[in-house]
């Protein structure tokens, strides 16, 4: 029902309603909203409301958890719920023993077209890990001490580093969030959980190491195709800064004589990057068409195995894998003396604390190297 008094922002409340002998509780919902949005003949909100969906979605939910408590009560129990016990359960609702992992793979399928397939993926993962930790998670189950304890589980049974950990709560969070969101939970239970977020090892290959391995592709030294191709776009990417996603979607007509135009598919951002003459003489012939691939792109998981497996034929002593090489553009960029205003633009970064972990990185390596003045 729709309350006939407004809130302090103008709007009416709505609120469920339960008889019982003559006396009766009203229990109040999320759902605001202007009594022309009303429809009291479906006692839904109609769909000149922007918002009817999201409404109508909570107001579904206070439905089917009023008719579930009333026909467990009638099935399982003697006498009947009075009007208090149905309103603290209403209350706590999300806090019940629905499963809190089968809504959120429910709400990942009808929203797969929405999120970028990379999303969608890592959700899941998250979802499957989740039940690795516990079989079956309601939304009961989803307490600051669930939190800590499944904290505690991925640092000290799976062997995740920290940042790998946050990485997994904050995916938890956000499932949290949608349940939030849609009134299958009342309260966070991340409001008093701090994620932590450390600054991760970051493996970039030197300026030596980086001639090493071009001069080992120009000499014709890696003959085997699938290596030869995957070594081309990894030097690219160190050259450009590029991301693994992005060359992936890197076509030919994104690029003009010495000029790279991207849309960074992470941010969305539009990238301009002058193409140096070592990037330049990777890229393949006139021959080709303008929407074709500039790069054949071997999934991410055999680009890093093969990768890593050139690194240990020719001595290079970091684990190579894709992202090494947007690591050492960044690196190699800034060591060279780009400022790194410049450097975060090519980076298509859209806050400069991001790039500044790179200044650091190289200021910790030119106190490496200066401490060898110690030994003299």
């Amino acid at each position: 029902m729709l309350k006939p008094e407004t809130n302090r922002n103008g709007l009416h409340p709505v609120y469920l309603r339960a008889f019982q002998s003559g006396r009766k509780v009203e229990i109040a919902t999320s759902v605001a909203l202007p009594n022309k949005d009303w429809s009291v003949s479906r006692q839904r909100v109609k769909k000149a409301n922007k918002l009817y969906e999201r409404h109508n979605a909570i107001l579904d939910a206070y439905d089917k958890k009023a008719l579930k408590l009333l026909i467990n009560n009638f099935v399982n129990e003697d006498s009947p719920i009075t009007l208090q016990q149905f309103k603290d359960h209403i209350l706590s609702i999300g806090q019940s023993d629905d499963s809190f992992t089968d809504y959120i793979l429910n709400h990942l399928k009808e929203n797969r077209a929405r999120l970028r397939s990379e999303s969608w993926y890592s959700y899941k993962s998250q979802i499957t890990k989740l039940l690795k930790f516990k079989k079956t998670i309601s939304f009961s189950d989803i307490t600051e001490k669930f939190i800590n304890d499944y904290h505690h589980y991925m640092i000290n049974t799976l062997g995740n580093n920290e940042n790998t950990a946050s990485k997994s709560l904050r995916s938890l969070r956000t499932f949290v969030n949608v349940a939030l969101r849609y009134g299958y939970m009342k309260k966070s239970p991340f409001k008093y959980v701090t994620i932590k977020k450390v600054d991760g090892k970051r493996d970039f290959l030197s300026a030596e190491e980086l001639n090493k391995l071009a001069q080992i592709y120009l000499n014709g030294k890696i003959t085997v195709p699938i290596e030869k191709e995957i070594l081309k776009y990894f030097l690219f990417s160190c050259y450009t800064g590029l991301r693994y996603s992005d060359l992936k979607s890197l076509r030919m007509n994104s690029i003009n004589g010495n000029m790279l135009q991207i849309k960074m598919h992470k941010t969305g951002c539009l990238v301009s990057i002058p193409l140096t003459q070592k990037a330049i003489q990777l890229l393949p012939g006139a021959n080709f068409e303008a929407s074709e691939s500039v790069f054949r792109i071997y999934c991410n998981k055999v680009t890093n195995r093969v990768l890593k497996q050139i690194g240990v034929r020719y001595d290079i002593p970091k684990k190579l894998t894709c992202h090494v090489a947007r690591h050492t553009f960044a690196t190699v960029s800034i060591t060279l003396g780009i400022p790194i205003e410049v450097v975060s633009k090519l980076l298509g970064h859209t806050n400069l604390k991001t790039t500044q972990v790179y200044a650091k990185i190289v200021d910790s390596v030119k106190e490496r190297e200066m401490s060898k003045w110690d030994n003299l």
